[in-house]
C-alpha cells in the first residue's frame, strides 16, 4: 500500500471513490489538470423510481479545452433546482433525508461560480458529516508522473466503466424492492439511507 492518493475532484463522488479515498493515509486532489467532459467532475448517480438516474451540473465554455478549477458553472436551464426537485422526490421516503436536507439544499438553491470550489465545498461537508477526517491537499502543478510512494488513479473512475474488484453489502434502497440494488451510487444515496451507519459500509 502506498502513501498517498492522487486522484480527480469529483462532484458528490461514488461508494467506491469514498472507499478508495479512506485507503489511503493522505489524499491528493489534481487540480491543475485539464477538465475532462462527461466524466464524474461534474456527474453523479442516483436511485431513482425507474432506475439508475444522473444528475449533471451543467458548465459554461462547450468543448473548450481549459482547466479545470477555471470551468464555470452555468445556471442558463436551472439544472440546480431540476437536481434538488428531483432529490426531494427520490429520497423524501429514505430514512435520513429530513436529517441531512439542510444541509444540501443550499448547494442547490444559490449559485456558486466555481466548478472545482463547488466540488470542494461538497466534498468538506461529506467529510465532515459522516466524520470521515480524510487528510487531503491539492496539487500546486500538472505532473504527468508520480513519486513511487503516490497511488495515481486520476482517470480511473469513469461513467460506463466498472469498478474492478469493488463489493458493499447491500444496503435498503428507497426503491430496491422494485429495482433490485444499485451497489455503486453516490455518496448521497447511502448517506440519505444509512446516516451514520453509512462510515461503516466505507471502511
Amino acid at each position: 500500500m502506498k502513501d498517498k492518493l492522487l486522484i480527480e475532484l469529483q462532484f458528490l463522488g461514488s461508494i467506491a471513490y469514498y472507499k478508495k479515498l479512506l485507503a489511503y493515509p493522505e489524499v491528493i486532489f489534481e487540480a491543475k489538470e485539464n477538465f475532462v467532459r462527461a466524466s464524474y467532475r461534474n456527474r453523479c448517480e442516483i436511485c431513482g423510481p425507474n432506475g439508475k438516474a444522473i444528475l449533471t451540473v451543467q458548465v459554461s465554455g462547450g468543448r473548450t479545452k481549459r482547466k479545470y478549477e477555471n470551468v464555470k458553472i452555468a445556471y442558463e436551464h436551472n439544472w440546480n433546482a431540476i437536481h434538488w426537485h428531483t432529490l426531494e422526490s427520490n429520497y423524501r421516503s429514505s430514512p435520513y433525508f429530513e436529517y441531512y436536507e439542510d444541509h444540501f439544499q443550499p448547494f442547490f438553491t444559490k449559485e456558486y461560480e466555481n466548478l472545482f470550489e463547488f466540488n470542494v465545498e461538497l466534498f468538506k461537508l461529506i467529510n465532515k458529516l459522516l466524520n470521515l477526517n480524510i487528510k487531503y491537499s491539492f496539487t500546486e502543478k500538472f505532473n504527468r508522473n508520480v513519486d513511487e510512494n503516490t497511488e495515481d488513479l486520476r482517470g480511473f473512475f469513469m461513467p460506463n466503466k466498472p469498478v474492478e474488484n469493488f463489493e458493499v453489502k447491500e444496503y435498503i434502497q428507497v426503491f430496491g424492492t422494485k429495482q433490485g440494488f444499485f451497489p455503486n451510487l453516490s455518496i448521497l444515496d447511502l448517506l440519505f439511507c444509512e446516516g451514520p451507519n453509512a462510515i461503516s459500509y466505507l471502511k
